[in-house]
């Protein structure tokens, strides 16, 4: 009788500790997607998105043993990475933590507590800041009791690094000079920024162009209100709805998908290829729909100055009318090389040149560099 009283007597101590076990477990379920002030992310643990499509924490790419933080494919492709936040500088082991402070700035610090990389914000510090991680992919820095997207203090959105998601901006900010653009990871063991970008070109008619340094090596033409007018793809997508904006303060370009099951993106590899891949849920791979320089009459200034490309011809490159291939003899006529282009096959004073044959189509030629044009029939 005396056991019985004093486990009635404790009973009620009991159930409360239980109920604060459930609801300690159930808030960190909920917030598994958001840190606060005070809060941090270890090496080991991670956020995921609210639907689980996307998670971010530590990793150590390929072979390596450096460790990144970085986001991630979590539903579909899981660990194939889409962000990294120090790319240039890693935590030499499994020492990292991320945390945000009162005034929403991110951190990573290493075993010493030296920080090897930390965030900016481009607004005044909120009343709460929070760091969540979204089901875009995109990793923000905001108010907790605001949900406007465009009060955010900083998100990783703005600072791409191999991969374009949906949802994100390719361009540029003329009055703070702040470019987006994509950067290729130096091998796949190494994420630091390599040597080839994908970015907005807003010189003349804004274009897309794949760079390897200063150098242009392919561009998808410009903007005609639709699409990119160099490249061969439908006027209308199904699957996806594309958006450029250009005014005299901004120039961006962004797709969307119109199904939010439809996992997509553009990655931009250490080789310098860029691929556009959807998620096929029946191979459970990337099933790339769209390269690069497929299509060789893309690459900028193939056939050099004052030549056609056409992509059935062998050589696919053709001196305009009243024009010879300015490096070509007897011997090489069919040579692979017409980066030189082509000059006058008889020099003329004054005058403005020959006319383009009727048969004969401009898809798009280059507004502010040498001539690369496209030409069909």
């Amino acid at each position: 009788m005396k056991n019985q009283l004093l486990g009635n007597k404790w009973k009620p101590y009991l159930m409360v500790l239980v109920l604060c076990w459930f609801l300690f477990f159930t808030t960190r379920t909920l917030a598994l997607n958001t840190i606060s002030s005070g809060q941090f992310i270890k090496d080991g643990e991670t956020l995921v998105s609210a639907s689980g499509n996307f998670e971010l924490g530590f990793f150590s790419p390929g072979n390596s043993k450096s460790r990144y933080l970085g986001i991630w494919y979590k539903k579909v492709s899981t660990g194939t990475v889409v962000w990294v936040a120090n790319r240039e500088a890693s935590v030499s082991d499994a020492s990292g933590v991320l945390s945000i402070n009162d005034k929403g700035v991110l951190s990573i610090m290493n075993g010493t507590k030296g920080i090897v990389w930390s965030s900016n914000t481009s607004r005044n510090a909120a009343e709460e800041s929070v760091a969540q991680l979204l089901d875009s992919g995109n990793f923000v820095v905001k108010d907790r009791n605001d949900s406007d997207p465009k009060k955010v203090l900083w998100q990783s959105f703005d600072y791409p690094c191999d991969t374009f998601l949906p949802g994100m901006k390719i361009g540029m900010n003329f009055v703070t000079g702040f470019d987006r653009h994509l950067s290729s990871w130096k091998s796949m063991e190494d994420p630091a920024p390599g040597i080839y970008s994908f970015r907005i070109d807003p010189r003349g008619l804004p274009q897309l162009v794949l760079k390897k340094g200063p150098e242009i090596l392919f561009r998808a033409g410009s903007w005609n209100g639709v699409y990119f007018i160099g490249r061969s793809v439908p006027k209308y997508s199904a699957v996806y709805s594309y958006e450029f904006f250009s005014n005299k303060n901004e120039i961006y370009y962004r797709y969307k998908a119109r199904n939010s099951t439809i996992f997509s993106r553009y990655l931009l590899n250490p080789s310098g290829l860029v691929q556009r891949s959807i998620w096929n849920e029946r191979k459970n791979d990337w099933e790339v729909f769209l390269t690069s320089e497929t299509d060789q009459c893309l690459i900028y200034a193939y056939c050099g100055s004052y030549a056609s490309c056409t992509t059935d011809g062998s050589p696919p490159c053709k001196c305009l009318e009243g024009f010879v291939h300015r490096s070509a003899s007897t011997g090489n006529l069919s040579s692979v090389d017409w980066s030189d282009g082509c000059i006058r096959r008889t020099q003329l004073e004054r005058k403005t040149g020959d006319l383009l044959t009727q048969n004969m189509i401009i898809i798009f030629l280059d507004m502010h560099g040498d001539c690369g044009w496209k030409i069909g029939h």
